[in-house]
């Protein structure tokens, strides 16, 4: 059964014995554990049901619909920059890439260290990583669904003698259609939306839509619910207040919009770290002009990355996106801007992925908005100049004309040198023109109360009944797209739950 926001005039209140706050990777994938587990289950989720067949490849329709706040949400610091979550059943999953990536064997080992627990670590999370992986159907792309602007890639890496490794991703039979950040319009992408809250509702799961939880149910010293008021997904409007009582609540509302949630309640205050530890990936684009069709849209928007540089913590990667995506994000505008269009068919949008050296905070701010801070340090600033040049090399050496850089005030350059002059002149980090879809940290996991937000079972310290199910109980940065290591983690937390529910419904 699936609820939106004109169906609650008639009920309003509900009880169920797991509730799950959010849709996504994580609370799609637990929510769906334990219902099939025999477990009742109720989702309540801020955005609406919005199936596949009604995805399409506007971007003025589709962003609204699927983003928070139509992807205009903002972190503060220097320099600031924007950050992206889905808003809908399946949450950021049916807006991300796909890519289907395990966390590193050397980040999780210091998740083991740092929490104790070897459960953490590879041979650890090895059956989950399994389990979620089939779900989700994560292989490689057939090769006639990747396009040129891949082929592009890959051959440039290997001119330059870079490991290049085509990527795994949660798709099932995809014909690189190029619309995943505006939703699968052939529901290949496995997003939680079709793979997990299907089983959900299969298995008895009711979903809740269009309901913004502002609070949690707390008697006792226990949580025994939430609440929320619906929303009109046309005016985002607030009405009707909706309560759902629960014998657990697992809150799996993404690294920012959970810390956001558990602050109202002032819990965390043993260690302090509740809303700490926001980390981000933070990200640069770089636009690449050839003087031939390229055609990037004609197959999936990234196949592979360039891996040579991991262990820095520097990722590049190919990732085409729609027209509208691409005119919306230019640094141009007006005439310029459309010459520049009249070339979308000749180029190729790349990357830099970085992995975080520092981390920032999450607080409530006014007008119902988390607060989100964050900088990058010199390092970072560094990594990026250099992850600019390499793209521009391997782009400039596999013959195009002209690359966009990601720097405010010095945006084109047409050879090396210009690429050079350029980042010689960026000196300061504000400079940097930044972004990021990766939310990881802010309630993370850990041994002791003192220095943890959650327990080794996904439970909050202080409020018991509570869990936490998504990206927030990252201890560390996993250096990878996380969708894949939100729902390893989020799968134990179900599992462990349903053993401490089992004797207590048998009893």
């Amino acid at each position: 059964m699936i609820l939106e926001w004109s169906d609650y005039e008639s009920q309003s209140a509900f009880d169920t014995q797991v509730l799950v706050i959010g849709t996504g990777a994580g609370g799609a994938a637990a929510g769906t554990e334990l219902a099939e587990a025999g477990f009742e289950v109720t989702f309540l989720e801020e955005g609406s049901y919005i199936p596949t067949s009604s995805f399409n490849p506007y971007t003025a329709e589709s962003v609204p619909r699927l983003y928070r706040d139509a992807g205009a949400t903002l972190i503060a610091g220097k320099p600031p920059f924007p950050y992206v979550e889905g808003r809908c059943v399946g949450g950021s999953t049916v807006i991300n890439g796909g890519m289907a990536y395990r966390t590193s064997d050397e980040i999780l080992e210091t998740w083991a260290r740092l929490t104790g627990d070897p459960g953490l670590g590879p041979k650890g999370l090895e059956a989950l990583f399994e389990r979620v992986e089939a779900a989700v159907h994560a292989k490689p792309q057939r090769p006639e669904s990747i396009g040129d602007d891949n082929r592009i890639m890959a051959q440039g890496a290997a001119k330059q003698g870079w490991t290049y490794e085509f990527s795994s991703r949660n798709q099932d039979d995809c014909v690189g259609s190029n619309n995943c950040v505006l939703g699968c319009v052939t529901g290949a992408k496995q997003s939680t939306l079709v793979s997990y809250m299907p089983r959900a509702r299969a298995a008895g799961a009711r979903v809740l839509t269009d309901v913004r939880v502002d609070r949690l149910l707390i008697e006792g010293g226990r949580c025994v619910g939430a609440s929320g008021r619906t929303v009109d997904p046309y005016t985002r409007r607030p009405g009707r207040r909706v309560s759902v009582r629960a014998q657990v609540v697992i809150v799996a509302c993404g690294a920012v919009q959970t810390p956001y949630l558990l602050l109202n309640h002032k819990l965390g205050r043993a260690s302090g770290q509740l809303g700490k530890n926001f980390l981000c990936h933070p990200n640069v684009k770089l636009v690449a002009l050839y003087p031939f069709d390229v055609h990037g849209h004609r197959g999936v928007s990234q196949g592979g990355q360039v891996r040579h540089f991991h262990k820095e913590g520097i990722i590049l990667a190919e990732n085409m996106i729609p027209p509208g995506a691409v005119g919306a994000h230019l640094p141009v505008a007006g005439a310029e801007a459309w010459e520049l269009m009249r070339r979308y068919n000749q180029m190729i949008i790349s990357g830099v992925l970085v992995e975080d050296s520092s981390s920032g905070t999450v607080k409530r701010g006014f007008g119902g908005m988390a607060n989100v801070r964050y900088e990058i340090t010199r390092h970072d600033h560094e990594r990026f100049l250099k992850g600019v040049r390499l793209l521009s090399e391997l782009h400039f050496g596999m013959g195009a004309d002209r690359v966009v850089l990601p720097f405010v005030g010095h945006h084109f350059a047409r050879s090396m040198d210009e690429v050079n002059r350029a980042i010689a002149q960026t000196t300061d980090r504000r400079d940097l023109e930044l972004f990021t879809p990766h939310l990881m940290g802010t309630a993370r996991m850990g041994a002791t109360a003192q220095d943890s937000v959650i327990d080794l079972d996904g439970q909050l310290w202080d409020l018991p009944g509570c869990y936490v199910a998504d990206a927030s109980v990252f201890p560390t940065a996993c250096g990878v797209n996380p969708q894949i290591t939100i729902m390893a983690l989020a799968t134990r937390v179900a599992h462990r739950l349903a053993d401490r529910l089992r004797p207590a419904r048998a009893a």
